[in-house]
């Protein structure tokens, strides 16, 4: 069988019955941006979240249009701007350091850990400077970034922005994961595990104040009660009601889905062990983490050799992101050494993603199992 990276068709097979009962409401009441599907799953979300938490906290959610966005409007309500320095991770999705450059700060790149694929706090710490306001901190593909200890290693007046985009679902040590830091993100971009219509996103915080500046940067400055009146310089970033209303829908399957996505990941571990492979680790207690594998990523000395031998038995995989941020041309202005991120480096150079969604059946693991191991007898004759 053929076996594609993410499989839409399956993934969206009641959409075409559901689709245009969703449209014909949304015509039939004229609402079709920032209204009460949007603030429906705003809601629905928010209980989503608190429902996993140990302590009760409310939780305060703003859709925007997408989680690039979102991370935009997160900076400018923490109050970040020329001037300030944020931290930021040298391997991870270009949207983590170009939110930080887009509200005027100076992004300053730290290596990531060489086993976890991210952050750790003494890295961090060794970079910061008087002018240092946030840290972001990435969970990357299948795994979630320890950042409660990040937490408690920064002065109380830094702030963190979670980049939580790929892991709604997740938790460590019963708070989900966007939640640990002053403010986070999720992406419902279609491959994400909540995947939506097109690009949508959603800001999530424990902080009403946050709360209600994300609101208003989102929908031009406006307050939500005196339309047309600008507090402040804000964006066009307002969700979709059809998506949300679609968002709304899939939520109530996203534990099942990330429950699968924990059982490939875990079949794919044995596999990655068995074969000798360098895979991402997670340094905290399993007791305590509930992970939403959205990628599973392992290190490869041959990646395209293997990609390309995969394509030929019918797998599609793919490279992780193929460069760290700091080697990318945008970003070559805030970085005086590229060559100074050797785990950064080797992670882009070594990255192989596997198919990791739901929809995948066992049988198609089994294949993808076999095609590794070909790959690897082949490389041993």
């Amino acid at each position: 069988m053929a076996i594609s990276f993410f499989n839409y068709s399956e993934r969206f097979k009641d959409l075409p019955e559901r689709l245009p009962t969703l449209i014909e409401a949304h015509c039939a009441s004229g609402q079709f941006i920032l209204k009460e599907s949007v603030l429906s799953f705003e809601n629905a979300l928010s209980q989503f979240l608190q429902d996993k938490m140990t302590m009760h906290t409310n939780v305060y959610c703003s859709g925007v249009s997408s989680a690039s966005m979102g991370m935009t409007i997160a900076l400018k309500a923490l109050g970040i701007g020329p001037g300030d320095e944020v931290i930021t991770p040298a391997y991870s999705y270009v949207s983590t350091a170009s939110a930080i450059v887009s509200v005027g700060a100076t992004p300053v790149f730290v290596d990531v850990e060489p086993k976890t694929f991210m952050l750790c706090p003494e890295a961090v710490i060794e970079k910061m400077t008087a002018r240092t306001k946030a840290v972001i901190a990435v969970h990357l593909y299948r795994r979630l970034m320890d950042v409660a200890a990040l937490k408690s290693a920064l002065p109380k007046h830094i702030s963190i922005l979670e980049d939580s985009a790929t892991c709604l679902g997740g938790v460590i040590d019963g708070v989900p994961a966007g939640l640990t830091g002053d403010i986070g993100v999720y992406s419902f971009f279609p491959a994400k595990p909540l995947g939506g219509l097109g690009d949508a996103g959603i800001i999530v915080t424990k902080d009403k104040k946050l709360h209600r500046k994300c609101n208003m940067y989102r929908n031009h400055g406006q307050d939500g009660q005196v339309r047309f009146t600008h507090f402040l310089l804000g964006y066009n970033s307002r969700m979709d009601d059809i998506n949300a209303a679609f968002l709304q829908y899939k939520l109530s399957h996203l534990d099942n889905h990330n429950a699968r996505r924990r059982e490939i990941a875990e079949f794919y571990d044995k596999v990655i062990d068995e074969l000798g492979w360098i895979r991402q680790k997670s340094l905290m207690p399993t007791s305590v983490v509930t992970e939403v594998p959205y990628s599973y990523v392992f290190l490869c000395d041959k990646p395209k050799e293997l990609i390309e031998f995969l394509q030929d038995h019918d797998i599609e995989a793919k490279q992780g992101f193929p460069l760290a941020l700091t080697a990318q041309p945008a970003f070559l202005p805030w970085v005086e050494n590229v060559d100074s991120f050797a785990h950064a480096n080797k992670i882009a150079q070594q990255a192989v993603a596997l198919p990791t969604y739901p929809e995948l059946s066992d049988a198609a693991l089994l294949e993808v199992r076999e095609a590794l191991s070909a790959f690897v007898r082949r490389d041993n004759d």
